[in-house]
């Protein structure tokens, strides 16, 4: 089965402003992708509606969100099942600062129905840390039923190499995230590890042309995402 695990809509105030659940699911059907994760910056309310569109054309769509530390680590984290996606969307929104979206300096926070249309614009700052520690996001998460994942793990900003300095050894993670330039770079495969976890990578895609440029692959087929991360980490082993 082929995946992306990392993809953001237009409820990213940093994505492209067509980045539509029904546009994102167009373009993973073309690509051949068995399955996609929704992982908009701190806010998952597209997460349900692509969901039900890839049902209809034999997509599966991981629900998550790409949660922001206050040490300004993003970390992807992905559910099977929405119930605790929308646990920690509460848990986030309270550690949110109560501020407003700026949209001309972030960009616009759009909502769309199935028919593509944009129906809301949400107005909450949602660009920036949240006051809770990776630590305490992956204790969420896990005790939620999700997996957490750090993303673009050596990127220069936003990841825990560049704000932590390093891969905390005992971090409670399920596995890592790589960009697929770095993938490319150093060759890797299926199998690869850093540390003590599997790694992956993922599009981070913020534009349409994005979705479908690179993707992995694993044999089998699957519906939850812990399954896959499975497989990942038992390739890592042998």
């Amino acid at each position: 089965m082929r995946f992306d695990l990392h993809v953001h809509t237009a409820l990213s105030a940093c994505a492209e402003n067509i980045m539509s659940p029904a546009r994102i699911i167009e373009k993973a059907v073309s690509f051949g992708l068995d399955m996609i994760a929704v992982t908009d910056h701190n806010a998952s309310a597209h997460a349900l509606l692509t969901r039900r569109l890839g049902e209809r054309v034999g997509v599966h769509v991981v629900v998550g969100m790409e949660v922001t530390s206050k040490e300004e680590v993003h970390a992807l984290a992905l559910f099977d099942e929405l119930d605790g996606l929308d646990a920690l969307q509460s848990l986030v929104d309270e550690h949110l600062p109560d501020q407003l979206n700026d949209a001309e300096h972030f960009g616009l926070q759009l909502l769309y129905d199935e028919n593509d249309e944009i129906v809301d614009v949400d107005e909450q700052l949602r660009q920036v840390g949240t006051s809770l520690g990776l630590d305490t996001i992956c204790e969420a998460v896990h005790g939620l039923g999700g997996s957490v994942v750090p993303a673009h793990i050596f990127r220069s900003r936003n990841s825990v190499t560049s704000q932590l300095g390093f891969v905390n050894p005992d971090g409670d993670y399920d596995a890592l995230e790589v960009s697929v330039r770095t993938w490319r770079r150093e060759g890797c495969g299926m199998g690869q590890k850093h540390g003590r976890w599997a790694l992956l990578a993922g599009t981070d895609s913020h534009f349409v042309e994005d979705v479908g440029r690179f993707c992995m692959t694993v044999p089998g087929s699957f519906d939850k995402v812990g399954d896959v991360i499975r497989v990942l980490d038992d390739a890592a082993e042998v």
